[in-house]
């Protein structure tokens, strides 16, 4: 009997053994993809709080009847929403004379930000529309995932929509 029960246990721990190679492997393969989908939804997120700052400075534009814009700064990788206050005629942003709402940084994985508005800022007026139509372009890599989107902004209405391309 007691050769049984030590053979049965011998096999038992065998296909445990077994069990835990077979789960080791399948998270070992699972891991990337994981990874690529964190990412994936960071970026989104990130990607969203871009959209959100230009619906705010629509709101704001709407609601206090005074154009609000928001500047694009490649360079520092921010964003700026401000009251225009300074020259509304010229849809620019003037740091000293215009009223910093505030300002928002992109976090350290996005490597590109680019605006096709002049002077990379966009003026809110207060029927909702836009100075002019553009697109604001943003780009983050972490190891070997790209995620690239487009937020484009209409002119006639101020809306805005995000295209998303994720390439790995």
């Amino acid at each position: 009997m007691r050769d049984k029960l030590k053979s049965v246990r011998g096999m038992t721990l065998a296909e445990l053994m077994a069990v835990v190679v077979v789960i080791g492997i399948a998270t070992s393969l699972a891991a990337p993809t994981f990874d690529r989908s964190v990412q994936r939804v960071k970026f989104r997120g990130e990607t969203k709080n871009v959209v959100s700052a230009l619906r705010t400075a629509r709101s704001y534009a709407i609601s206090e009847k005074t154009p609000y814009g928001l500047y694009f700064d490649g360079n520092s990788f921010t964003l700026t929403l401000f009251k225009d206050i300074a020259n509304p005629s010229d849809f620019t942003y003037e740091y000293a004379n215009d009223s910093t709402v505030r300002v928002d940084s992109l976090p350290h994985e996005f490597n590109y930000l680019y605006a096709t508005f002049p002077n990379s800022a966009v003026i809110f007026e207060p029927n909702g529309t836009a100075s002019s139509s553009g697109d604001v372009f943003l780009m983050s890599t972490s190891g070997s995932i790209i995620n690239l989107s487009d937020v484009s902004v209409l002119a006639a209405t101020g809306r805005c929509r995000v295209e998303y391309i994720h390439n790995y």
